[in-house]
């Protein structure tokens, strides 16, 4: 999750004064969006499907900011985007993954 977020997220930001840029909050909440993404099927996925779910939460964390700074909803440190998208995207995963 944390390093999917980190590259994605300087990948989606674009390049800054001609060089992309890297930044250590992506990476902080790819950890989590990882996390909180697994925490629903942890007991009943394999552990190559925990990796499929991690590294795909990562994108759903992403499009949730997007998402939010289009809606222009103030949310400061991305708590909707990984507590909720992710949450859910686990809960969907788990039956999927079941």
């Amino acid at each position: 999750g944390a390093v999917t977020t980190l590259f994605v997220g300087s990948l989606m930001d674009g390049k800054i004064d001609g060089h992309y840029v890297l930044k250590l909050g992506n990476a902080n909440n790819g950890v989590l969006a990882g996390l909180v993404s697994i925490t629903a099927p942890c007991s009943t996925c394999e552990p190559w499907a925990a990796f499929i779910i991690g590294f795909t939460g990562s994108f759903v964390y992403m499009g949730g900011v997007s998402l939010l700074n289009k809606m222009k909803v103030d949310d400061v440190v991305s708590a909707i985007p990984v507590h909720g998208f992710c949450g859910f995207w686990g809960v969907l995963m788990a039956a999927l993954f079941a």
